[in-house]
Parts: structure tokens; sequence; C-alpha cells
């Protein structure tokens, strides 16, 4: 939780959020994509599955995807581009183990 003397974390510059003129889900019907970690009821999973496929069809996943990796503070919770915050810790493991500790330069 952010408070009046902690300054809210910034974006990692390497890695800019993808823009597009295309009418995304995640901008229209953003409550379709919050999820916090232990929501694991039928009405929860249902949810995330079309918050998934909305992203399966977006133009800029694979960018949403790269910045939500790259900025786990910021992606805390939620489902970006088609992944919960658990899914992104397991990639984030997997993308250090491969890449080392400065993984997000290496892809940037």
């Amino acid at each position: 939780m952010r408070t009046a003397t902690a300054p809210a974390p910034e974006a990692d510059p390497r890695i800019p959020f993808p823009h597009t003129n295309t009418t995304l889900a995640c901008r229209t019907d953003p409550a379709l994509f919050v999820h916090e970690l232990g929501q694991n009821s039928k009405d929860d999973r249902d949810r995330i599955e079309r918050a998934r496929t909305a992203c399966r069809g977006c133009p800029i996943a694979a960018g949403c995807l790269k910045w939500a990796l790259a900025n786990p503070k910021l992606t805390p919770t939620g489902i970006w581009a088609a992944t919960t915050s658990w899914d992104r810790a397991g990639l984030r493991r997997r993308l250090q183990l491969r890449h080392g500790l400065d993984w997000v330069g290496v892809v940037a």
C-alpha cells in the first residue's frame, strides 16, 4: 500500500508500455481484469477465462506481457496479457534462471 511518504513505484524505462489506437477490452471493461490472489470461486475462474480470451485477441498482448513482467511492483494483481500474478511470478523466475538477475536488460 502506498502512503503519503512513499512515492508510487516507477515503471522500468527499458520496456515501455505498448500503445495502440485499437479499442482494448482492458480499457472498456477494466473490472473483467481485476483479480486478487486467492480468488478461486467458479465465478472468479469464469471471469479470469473471459479476460484471458480477450487478451489472446489483443494486438499489444506480447508487449503488455513484457511490460507486466518487467514491472512487478506495478502489476502485483490483475490479469495482464492473459496471465495472473501467479503466472507472472513463474515466468519471472524462469527468465531470471535463463538470463540472470538483469533479465529485463537482456529482454529489452
